[in-house]
């Protein structure tokens, strides 16, 4: 084998080896910056997904909240709906005489002439 003194070989300073370098350093110029560029975008990018999965997140959390609301919402109006049925029978009821005398005689021991009232300990008629 043979060994090439460095000190012995010199470079060309041709046009073609001048161009060559001035190529190699825009080419590596290039390289930063589309490194730089696709740095950027991932910032942003990842920016940009963290505020999408973020507002999904309170979205779905938002939809769950509403649709427990929604279902509370709409047991009360069911307990609603009831009560008003039971209060238009008691105000229906209510225009009875009979029924009227009944509650009289029940609630506050009002009697008709003649009549005797005795409230039976333990007996509820609510």
């Amino acid at each position: 084998m043979v060994q090439f003194n460095k000190e012995k070989i010199t470079e060309l300073n041709t046009g073609y080896v001048k161009e060559h370098h001035l190529q190699q350093k825009i080419d590596a110029k290039k390289k930063r910056g589309l490194y730089r560029r696709l740095a950027v975008f991932m910032v942003v990018f990842s920016f940009f997904a963290f505020m999408l999965i973020s507002t999904i997140t309170s979205q779905m959390a938002t939809i769950e909240e509403k649709g427990k609301q929604e279902k509370y919402l709409k047991a009360k109006l069911v307990e609603t709906k009831d009560k008003k049925s039971q209060l238009k029978d008691e105000v229906h009821k209510l225009k009875d005489v009979d029924y009227i005398g009944e509650i009289a005689r029940r609630d506050y021991f009002m009697s008709k002439k003649g009549e005797t009232v005795f409230k039976v300990p333990g007996s509820s008629s609510d």
